[in-house]
């Protein structure tokens, strides 16, 4: 049985080892703090301002490594409420879902009829309604888009490409590749075509079909020739233009420019538009850029003049018909390759041929 004086005299022995201990710590404490003190004061403090910045950096860098920890894993109050979704902010994220409305990107279906304003041009409508200048002439003919009057009624496709009516025979094969498409596609993904099979994709003759992203092929015009000019009486014309010559058209009326310009080899025929008399012909000459030229009256002051000839065939004052032979395409006067130009006068002003050929 252990005694309370063995106890006591136990804790002696530890009071007495743990006081030598401690001493000899601090006899080495003191040494050391003397040894440093004494460097201190030798250098004057040339040692302080470098212990203070070294002090102060170890400080940030502990700072630094240990504040990501410290936060991760005790959070504040004010973090806490931040992460917390509230439930206002849960209900209008949710009312924004189901409340999304997405537009439709289905095209536009019918060919509009455009009154064209005071400013407007060919280029602007075009930009208003997403389609290229191309298609808008290709739908307009006769009108002269280069030349736009205010009260003009333009039509505009439902996108760029060209709209026709099929004829007998016509496959979408063979529409596509006239219309300088790579494949027929295009013609099938147009959601308002419609087909006489929709697995064939078969055509019905007299159907319109819209062919995005077509392109008119080059414009041939084939006229009547009458071969030989007439030496009859006066022949009053009927008002109503036939082409002139076969050929390319190459640059429309407009307001720097009087006429049409119809392109061909040298020496395409060129006939006469309508009845009427020979008023010029010229056959040599630069006159005024026309070159080699003619002009035919018809009547009820309507004019025509044919240009940039290589032969005249005619004399002042001959009578022809309609389809009468006048001369041949050349490039005479100021011309950069074999063309005809073809201006139609009413009144002794230039108008647009297109609005009276036929």
């Amino acid at each position: 049985m252990i005694l309370l004086s063995d106890v006591g005299e136990y804790g002696k022995a530890w009071k007495w080892y743990l006081g030598k201990k401690a001493g000899s710590f601090g006899w080495r404490f003191e040494g050391a703090k003397s040894l440093v003190v004494d460097k201190l004061v030798v250098r004057r403090g040339a040692y302080q301002r470098p212990f203070l910045h070294f002090g102060m950096m170890t400080l940030v860098v502990v700072g630094m490594i240990s504040a990501p920890v410290l936060i991760n894993n005790y959070p504040t109050r004010a973090s806490a409420a931040s992460n917390q979704e509230s439930p206002s902010s849960v209900l209008n994220t949710a009312t924004a879902v189901t409340t999304k409305t997405t537009e439709s990107e289905k095209p536009r279906r019918d060919v509009v009829e455009y009154v064209v304003k005071k400013g407007d041009t060919v280029s602007v409508i075009a930009k208003n309604y997403g389609v290229d200048i191309a298609s808008i002439k290709a739908l307009n003919p006769k009108l002269s888009v280069d030349d736009l009057t205010i009260g003009d009624v333009v039509k505009i496709p439902p996108v760029s490409g060209v709209i026709i009516t099929v004829k007998k025979g016509d496959t979408i094969d063979s529409l596509a590749k006239k219309y300088g498409l790579e494949s027929s596609q295009p013609l099938v993904d147009w959601p308002y075509n419609s087909f006489a099979n929709d697995e064939t994709f078969d055509l019905a003759a007299g159907q319109t079909l819209v062919i995005p992203g077509g392109v008119m092929p080059e414009e041939i015009i084939r006229p009547v020739y009458q071969m030989t000019p007439s030496q009859t009486l006066f022949a009053r014309g009927s008002g109503a233009l036939s082409w002139p010559a076969s050929g390319t058209m190459t640059q429309y009326f407009s307001w720097y420019h009087n006429g049409d310009d119809i392109a061909n080899s040298l020496g395409t025929p060129i006939a006469a538009a309508d009845s009427g008399r020979v008023i010029l012909a010229e056959r040599s000459g630069y006159n005024g850029g026309y070159g080699k030229h003619v002009k035919v009256d018809h009547g009820n002051g309507l004019v025509t003049l044919y240009a940039h000839m290589s032969e005249v065939f005619v004399n002042v004052g001959d009578n022809v018909g309609r389809g009468g032979l006048l001369g041949k395409i050349g490039s005479t006067g100021r011309s950069t390759g074999p063309h005809l130009h073809f201006t139609v006068y009413q009144n002794g002003v230039a108008v647009n041929p297109l609005s009276l050929l036929k």
